[in-house]
């Protein structure tokens, strides 16, 4: 539950295939299986590719979808399902150890092998392609501040929660009352970091503009794609890690205290979820 619980808020296009698989059980296929077409667009929008430039990116994406499909698919499988044993014996914090450490495995992966593919296309890209993208950044901030800081504190503290309880509600079914009360007080003790998420964010974007308007080489652009893809975490100011750090500490605390509290209705339908997920990733590497 941990790894599919947790907030992703990384944007880029460079990783909406990772976000659509932790999509719900009822439309990971569909979406797995129109997921090039979403990242053709999506990287048309930031960048408007020439014509060359869509067929080498077209070609890149096919053979990349192939091999996630083959090779990384029947790994979620079994990540899905041992997760699933975890969770119906009751999760540990070495449980939550484990679950970060094998996404953050895949997710590195994933980084090094596109990386190249990416380079050799955002290599060729011209000044003006460089200008679109920062405008699409300028209105996903936009955006992004008008969801997550535009209102009063107690206004966005309340949506916040509403969300997440939302969210929680999604993975084990319902919620009674006085569980709703606990989870309530529970999400209520995370710290506040939609300031600094924003901020990153920022650095991040900035990261990015530099290694695409230095005029690098497909070899080293490449190199450099890989490290920002790989420590997604760079960028950070050391008040920035802190934040972050403890609300990582707190998530953690979250989710076992959540666990503590399911009744086995609720265990067993967070437990078969996981399995319709491994049934789901095992057909689609498959098809």
């Amino acid at each position: 539950m941990h790894m599919f619980f947790r907030n992703r808020t990384n944007p880029q296009f460079l990783i909406i295939l990772t976000c659509l698989l932790l999509s719900g059980c009822s439309v990971i296929s569909v979406a797995y299986n129109n997921v090039d077409t979403l990242i053709r667009w999506t990287a048309s929008d930031y960048f408007d590719f020439n014509a060359s430039q869509q067929t080498q990116f077209d070609r890149s994406l096919r053979r990349i979808h192939a091999w996630h499909r083959k090779e990384e698919l029947p790994k979620y499988a079994m990540l899905c399902t041992e997760m699933a044993k975890r969770v119906e014996a009751g999760l540990t914090s070495a449980d939550l150890d484990w679950a970060d450490n094998v996404v953050e495995e895949r997710r590195i992966f994933m980084a090094q092998y596109i990386s190249g593919d990416l380079a050799a296309v955002l290599s060729t890209i011209k000044t003006e392609q460089i200008d679109i993208m920062n405008m699409k950044f300028a209105k996903e901030n936009e955006k992004f501040r008008k969801e997550h800081l535009g209102g009063t504190p107690e206004a966005l503290e309340k949506k916040r929660v509403k969300k997440s309880i939302e969210r929680i509600e999604d993975w084990i079914g319902g919620l009674g009352a006085d569980q709703m009360i606990k989870i309530n007080a529970m999400l209520k003790t995370l710290p506040q970091n939609s300031e600094y998420r924003y901020a990153y964010r920022i650095t991040r974007q900035q990261m990015l503009r530099e290694l695409l308007g230095t005029g690098l080489s497909k070899n080293e652009l490449e190199i450099g794609l890989r490290d920002w893809l790989e420590n997604w975490g760079d960028g950070r100011t050391s008040e920035q890690k802190q934040i972050w750090a403890e609300w990582t500490n707190r998530f953690r605390l979250l989710i076992l205290e959540l666990d503590a509290i399911l009744t086995p209705k609720q265990r067993l339908y967070l437990v078969k979820k996981l399995h319709d997920y491994a049934r789901d990733f095992i057909e689609l590497s498959a098809s």
